[in-house]
């Protein structure tokens, strides 16, 4: 009977309790679109009582929709309330009459402080949907005041306050005075590295630094310098961080928080796409060599139809990153299509970054190649000197919503500096990535041309061919290409390839998308492009982009369909 009455009693007293309380719906009459939401948003953040005819709770209720209604500045709103019992809950009906809105009849709007001009913060303003006539949107006001704190953030004026922030509403004439008087105070300056703990990179460190002692500060710089710092590879973490409470006057010092890398590091990884199959990679990184920053870098990367491995010594010079000198050997078996050869190279390169974001790079290599490609044997030794020129930008993270890729190079052989041949190739490749509300569209366009005596006098990896995942879609990967009498593939002086594909969304992360490429490789131009259409699926997956086409090749009298299938990134 204990039991009974301390337990069994108080559970069913509390199933009792949930049994008997009816669930409370609303339905809103009166107010729509943003404002019905907003109301939903303030209703729902209610504690619900068992039963809704409880007068405290439906004065609440009244509060509460007044109150979202006053964020689109419909101060003079009234609510009428109906409670409807039915058999498992009550349904609370609000008759809304939002009245009048509230316009803005005064704009003051003040910038004072070191910062009044600078151009950020006019533009801002310029921005602000606060000006008279306008309607109060607290939601305009509110961001208005944020735009302004975030300025003077990034710019370091840290002492920015906001000598008077308020909107007077006058209930009787629904207008509203709206004062935004923000003083920008001192801006503040960077200040000395201070290292907290000796560290054997603080020159490579320094040389990364695109701001100099007493320099104006500003966040954005100071984040891509920390950016550019984890890019060089020698750190496991690196952080830089302002700290004021050891700033000399308005100068502000940068505490580094570094440790290093470990003497060496491996990874592996596996991938596929259509062209070359499954395809591994292995990879050996020593980041710090010498007490100048040198590293070395080895690479192996195999699939089926290709194998290859690379060495590369890295000597930074004015930084590790864009300014900086490498010396490469590599070694590369092909057996793919009609194409049988053994490839080995060294060479020199000197790169450079600009502040427009072009990276030059001028090199110096020696290539000897020899094998088969179709039915004809060839040997080749080059020492070949060259430019390039190329830039990337992407905005959207692993999976860009904005983007581009130019590259452009120009390399020559001749017998004079004892080569076997004499040749001059040149080749530009764009690709452009661009997103309007959630429609993508995204375009390429590869040229290039070799002068030479014969084809025959290039080596297999420097003539064109085209055709596959990358180019035109629906062939086989490079099996686009001048042919000799036996119908074996020789490659092309030449290079023309466009593609063109628009991508819609369907759901989230996934988009259909159609296409079109056309292309050649070839000696002269005598025969039809080749053209393919089709359409496929692009999922903006954890790991990027996964892309999944079937395309049908429209000329050559190719009657299939091909399957083409990539992951990883688009530029």
């Amino acid at each position: 009977m204990k039991i009974f009455t301390t337990l069994i009693l108080p559970l069913l007293a509390l199933f009792y309790s949930v049994a008997s309380s009816a669930e409370i719906k609303f339905k809103i009459n009166g107010a729509d679109g943003d404002a019905e939401d907003n109301i939903e948003i303030y209703l729902d953040n209610l504690d619900a009582p068992k039963n809704a005819n409880d007068d405290d709770y439906l004065s609440e209720v009244v509060n509460s929709t007044q109150t979202a209604l006053r964020v689109f500045g419909f101060y003079q709103s009234s609510v009428d309330i109906t409670v409807t019992d039915k058999s498992n809950d009550q349904l609370v009906t609000l008759d809304i009459v939002v009245g009048p809105v509230t316009v803005i009849d005064i704009s003051d709007i003040e910038l004072k402080g070191a910062g009044k001009d600078l151009s950020d913060f006019k533009q801002l303003i310029e921005t602000f949907e606060l000006s008279k006539g306008d309607p109060l949107l607290h939601a305009n006001y509110e961001s208005a005041k944020g735009g302004l704190k975030s300025i003077a953030r990034r710019y370091g004026f840290f002492d920015a306050t906001f000598e008077k922030a308020r909107v007077d509403v006058s209930s009787l004439t629904n207008s509203a005075n709206v004062y935004l008087w923000f003083n920008t105070g001192p801006r503040y300056l960077f200040g000395e590295l201070l290292f907290d703990a000796p560290i054997v990179a603080e020159k490579n460190i320094i040389s990364l630094r695109s701001f100099e002692v007493g320099d104006p500060f500003d966040t954005r710089k100071l984040g891509f310098f920390n950016s550019d710092l984890n890019e060089t590879g020698y750190f496991k973490s690196i952080s830089i961080l302002p700290d004021f409470n050891e700033k000399d006057g308005l100068q502000v010092p940068l505490n580094v928080v570094a440790s290093m890398q470990p003497e060496d590091s491996f990874n592996a990884g596996f991938g596929y796409s259509t062209d070359e199959g499954i395809r591994g990679k292995f990879r050996w990184v020593r980041p710090w060599v010498t007490q100048w920053g040198h590293s070395v870098e080895g690479n192996v990367v195999a699939s089926i139809p290709k194998q290859e491995a690379s060495l590369t010594y890295k000597i930074p010079l004015e930084d590790p990153i864009y300014n900086y000198m490498s010396v490469q050997t590599g070694y590369k078996l092909v057996e793919q299509n009609d194409t049988d050869t053994t490839q080995f190279l060294v060479g020199f390169s000197r790169h450079w970054r600009f502040s427009n974001q072009w990276e030059r790079t001028a090199f110096i290599r020696y290539e000897h190649e020899q094998g088969l490609q179709g039915q004809e044997d060839f040997s080749t030794s080059l020492i070949i000197p060259g430019v390039s020129f190329s830039r990337t930008r992407t905005k959207g993270g692993i999976n860009a919503t904005w983007g581009d890729r130019l590259m452009t190079s120009l390399e020559v052989s001749n017998e004079w500096w004892l080569s076997s041949d004499d040749l001059i190739k040149i080749y530009g490749q764009a690709k452009y990535l661009r997103t309007y509300s959630g429609h993508q569209f995204v375009g390429s366009i590869e040229l290039g041309a070799i002068q030479t005596s014969s084809i025959y006098n290039v080596p297999s990896s420097m003539r064109f061919f085209t055709g596959g995942d990358q180019s035109v879609r629906g062939f086989g990967y490079e099996s686009i290409a001048p042919e000799d009498d036996d119908g074996y593939l020789l490659g092309g002086k030449y290079l023309t390839v466009a593609s063109l594909e628009y991508r819609f969304p369907v759901a989230d992360n996934w988009k259909i998308a159609l296409f079109s490429d056309i292309g050649t490789a070839t000696d002269d131009f005598s025969e039809v492009m080749s053209s393919s259409a089709g359409m496929g699926v692009v999922w903006a997956s954890p790991v990027g982009p996964v892309r999944l086409y079937v395309a049908k090749p429209i000329t050559n009298e190719i009657d299939s369909f091909a399957i083409h299938f990539m992951i990883g990134p688009e530029l």
